[in-house]
C-alpha cells in the first residue's frame, strides 16, 4: 500500500501487528500491574477459572513466579478478560493452536520447557517470544508517535514500571484494602505498596472534609451556634494585643504572655523583615552592656546577655529567611511561538 501524502510504501500487515502488539502490551500492564518480566512469561496455562458457590465464574490470571518467587492470581476485569481473549484469538486464527515455543530467560541463562506463550509474534520466517528489550521499544515508539501529534508527550517515555505504579494508584484510591493491592502486586511489605501509590491533592482535601463532617456530627450542636458581638471584639482584641514593636506574638488565642513581655528571648515572637535593621541596634545595644559588665565583673549579666545575644541572632536568621521565601520570582511570559521553534 502507498500512502497517498508521501507517496511511501506501507507494509500494511507489518504496521498491524505492531499496532496490535503495542494496544496488548499497554492493556495489559495498565489491568494488571505485572512487571515486564511477568508480562513476557504469560502464557495460555496462565488463563484459569473459579466457580463461585452462586454458580459464577470468575476469570483469573495466573502470575507465574518472579521477583519474589510467589505465584499469585489476578481476578480479571472485563477490560482485562477482552485484551487477553483477543490474544488467543489472534494466536489461535485459522483453526490451529497457540504455537508452542522455548523462551531464553537472560537472567536465570537458561531456556524454558516449549509453552503456548501469549507474547509471540511472527518475525520474518520465524516466530519467537517477544523479549523485554522488544517491550520497552514498542512502548518508546507509541509515545513518539503520541508526540508528534500532541505536544505535551514530547520528551516523555512510559516504562512497564509506570503502569504498575498508576495501577497501584487505582486501586487505593477506588477503596481497596492497601494490603489487598499488596497481594496483587505481589509485594511482601506494604512499605514497598506505598511507595507505589500517589494521592492526589483533591482526595486528600475531600477526606478531610468528610472526616470533619463526621466528627461535627458527635458534637453538641450549641458549639456551633454564632459568636456574639462581644465574643467577637474578644477574639479581634487578642490579635490587636499581639501586635509589639519587632513584629507580632503568634500564642494562641485566650493566653496572656507567658515570657514577661522579654520578646526576643520569646520563642512566640516573629520578626518582622522591616524591623532586621532595628535588631542590629538591639545587638550593638546588647555588645555595650555586655562590655559594661565584663568590666564590672557582674558575670551573671555577661550570662544573660550572652543567652539574648543568641537568642536574637536566631531570630534575625529566621526573620531573612522570611524574607527570602517572600519575595517574588519573575519568570518571565511564555513565547509560545519561541517554543514551537525549538
Amino acid at each position: 500500500m502507498r500512502d497517498t501524502e508521501s507517496n511511501e510504501l506501507i507494509d500494511v500487515t507489518a504496521s498491524e501487528e505492531s499496532l496490535f502488539w503495542e494496544w496488548a502490551t499497554v492493556e495489559v500492564l495498565r489491568h494488571t500491574g505485572i512487571r515486564i518480566e511477568e508480562l513476557v512469561e504469560l502464557s495460555q496455562l496462565s488463563v484459569r477459572q473459579y466457580q463461585r458457590p452462586n454458580g459464577e465464574v470468575i476469570a483469573l490470571l495466573v502470575i507465574a513466579p518472579s521477583k519474589t518467587d510467589r505465584e499469585r492470581v489476578i481476578p480479571m476485569s472485563a477490560e482485562l478478560f477482552h485484551v487477553i481473549a483477543a490474544i488467543i484469538r489472534r494466536l489461535t486464527r485459522n483453526g490451529r493452536k497457540i504455537p508452542l515455543l522455548s523462551r531464553y530467560d537472560q537472567h536465570e541463562k537458561t531456556w524454558s520447557a516449549p509453552m503456548p506463550f501469549l507474547f509471540q509474534r511472527q518475525r520474518g520466517g520465524t516466530r519467537a517470544v517477544i523479549s523485554p528489550q522488544r517491550v520497552l521499544k514498542l512502548l518508546s515508539r507509541r509515545c513518539e508517535a503520541l508526540a508528534e501529534q500532541h505536544v505535551e508527550f514530547q520528551g516523555l517515555v512510559f516504562t512497564p514500571h509506570d503502569f504498575r505504579r498508576l495501577f497501584a494508584t487505582e486501586l487505593v484510591n477506588s477503596g481497596l484494602p492497601i494490603h489487598i493491592g499488596a497481594a496483587l502486586l505481589g509485594h511482601l511489605n506494604l512499605q514497598t505498596t506505598r511507595g507505589y501509590v500517589t494521592v492526589f491533592n483533591e482526595d486528600v482535601v475531600r477526606h478531610y472534609q468528610e472526616f470533619l463532617l463526621r466528627r461535627r456530627a458527635l458534637r453538641p450542636q450549641e458549639e456551633y451556634r454564632a459568636a456574639t458581638g462581644e465574643e467577637w471584639d474578644e477574639f479581634e482584641e487578642h490579635f490587636d494585643k499581639r501586635e509589639v514593636e519587632l513584629g507580632s506574638c503568634v500564642r494562641p488565642y485566650g493566653t496572656p504572655c507567658a515570657h514577661e513581655h522579654a520578646c526576643i528571648r520569646c520563642p512566640m515572637l516573629q520578626i518582622g523583615p522591616k524591623m532586621i535593621p532595628r535588631l542590629d541596634e538591639i545587638e550593638i545595644d546588647l555588645q555595650q552592656r555586655r562590655e559594661r559588665a565584663e568590666h564590672e565583673g557582674w558575670r551573671g549579666e555577661i550570662e544573660g546577655i550572652d543567652l539574648t545575644i543568641s537568642f536574637l541572632q536566631a531570630k534575625r536568621i529566621e526573620a531573612l529567611r522570611s524574607q527570602r521565601l517572600g519575595q517574588h520570582v519573575d519568570l518571565g511570559l511564555p513565547n509560545p511561538a519561541a517554543a514551537r521553534r525549538d
